[in-house]
């Protein structure tokens, strides 16, 4: 018999595996082949998550973000 504490685990490891499919759904397609700030190449790897900015630019844009958060 299961208590509340497992029914709790159940769902929170259920609603986890959800979001990360859907996730990984939504991010299946390749990225862009050019940087959306700088225009310049993004490498492969970064691609193939399906990112969209080089990693200059990411860095930047993650930097500004959290001055403002």
């Amino acid at each position: 018999m299961a208590d509340e504490a497992d029914i709790a685990n159940d769902y929170i490891t259920n609603a986890i595996s959800y979001a990360l499919d859907k996730w990984q759904q939504n991010n299946s397609k390749p990225g862009a082949k050019l940087c959306i700030d700088c225009n310049e190449d993004i490498p492969e790897a970064r691609r193939a998550l399906g990112l969209s900015r080089c990693i200059d630019c990411a860095t930047e844009w993650e930097r500004r973000g959290s001055l403002f958060a």
